[in-house]
């Protein structure tokens, strides 16, 4: 399996999830959650990091922020280090608490940082358990769950002094003293209706942004020939293959007509569900436009097609057709 994307540059932005190790709880109770977020803000100065957001669940992390110096990498280690060497004394445990490697992408600002800071706030009332109740419960669950820095921002409590909060609420617009009710509402907005899921968006698991943000990443990795050669996900950016081509290969391998992998009435076609697989490896469009490019399927079934192909493949022959189809190694 590819390493995940890890590429650093001064002033990225980028959403940070990190997990339990074997889906351990990572926090035991409020004194493991208050010394966490110690750290954090430790961490933020120590390594010039602009913290945007952080929510703190049962066994896992989401962290949204800004490396001035072109250090994620140092940053996360430092702070997951310090947290898991806290952890185990007073727990009288050891071992590794976190997961070996986190997962991250790189997040253009404006619109999708502001979209995606809403997505990560409503996590402690989001899924099948956290999410339960009507929306005045799940609305009272959310403005007093004290592990994130949503009650900061939406003016319910006092701000964390290291969470910086403009970039995001500047946003909206309008005048700085409404700007916290904007907000407010912005986020809990997704309490009564489904709102568009950022992650969707999200290119070769690495990238969400438009195409100008896309076309200044590739800018900055052409002279990163190691890495590319390293990371697939790398050169993937570097290298997209666009849809229509994706399709035409995978036509001419099956023996299909391009237009039949498109077909609702296509469903159980082989080379339908390797086209879906394939335009979404390639990153040129997102498992939501997929979903659209391929009839209106939702985009978890996109998920779960893609999934399962990946899974009916070996190795080996993963391998060919990610050579084949997008010209890199699996």
């Amino acid at each position: 399996m590819a390493r995940p994307l890890r590429v650093e540059f001064e002033d990225a932005i980028y959403h940070v999830c990190t997990r339990g190790n074997a889906r351990q709880r990572t926090f035991l109770d409020n004194r493991d959650r208050s010394r966490f977020v110690e750290l954090l803000a430790e961490s933020a100065r120590r390594f010039d990091v602009s913290i945007f957001c952080f929510v703190l669940m049962g066994n896992h992390v989401h962290l949204v922020a800004q490396t001035h110096r072109a250090n994620l990498g140092r940053w996360m280690h430092w702070l997951t280090v310090a947290y898991t060497v806290f952890f185990n004394r007073r727990h009288r445990s050891s071992g590794h608490l976190f997961q070996g490697r986190y997962k991250s992408f790189l997040v253009q600002e404006g619109d999708y940082l502001l979209a995606l800071s809403r997505y990560v706030h409503l996590n402690p009332v989001r899924g099948t358990s956290l999410g339960r109740g009507t929306p005045s419960e799940r609305r009272k669950r959310l403005r007093t769950f004290r592990w994130s820095s949503y009650p900061g921002y939406a003016g319910l409590r006092a701000p964390h002094p290291f969470v910086e909060e403009q970039m995001v609420l500047g946003e909206l617009g309008g005048a700085r003293k409404g700007e916290r009710v904007r907000y407010r509402k912005f986020v809990e907005e997704g309490l009564v209706r489904e709102v568009e899921n950022p992650f969707e968006a999200v290119r070769w698991q690495a990238v969400l942004g438009n195409e100008r943000f896309v076309q200044k990443l590739r800018d900055r990795l052409k002279g990163l020939h190691k890495y590319r050669r390293e990371i697939p996900s790398l050169r993937r950016i570097g290298e997209a293959v666009g849809t229509e081509e994706v399709l035409h290969k995978v036509a001419k391998r099956f023996k299909v007509e391009s237009g039949r992998l498109l077909q609702k009435g296509e469903r159980g076609l082989q080379a339908r569900n390797v086209a879906m697989w394939m335009i979404w490896e390639s990153g040129s469009k997102s498992l939501r436009e997929i979903g659209e490019l391929f009839g209106g399927l939702d985009y978890a079934a996109v998920a779960q097609r893609i999934r399962r192909t990946r899974l009916a493949h070996d190795p080996q022959t993963k391998g060919k057709l990610l050579k084949e189809m997008l010209n890199v190694k699996a």
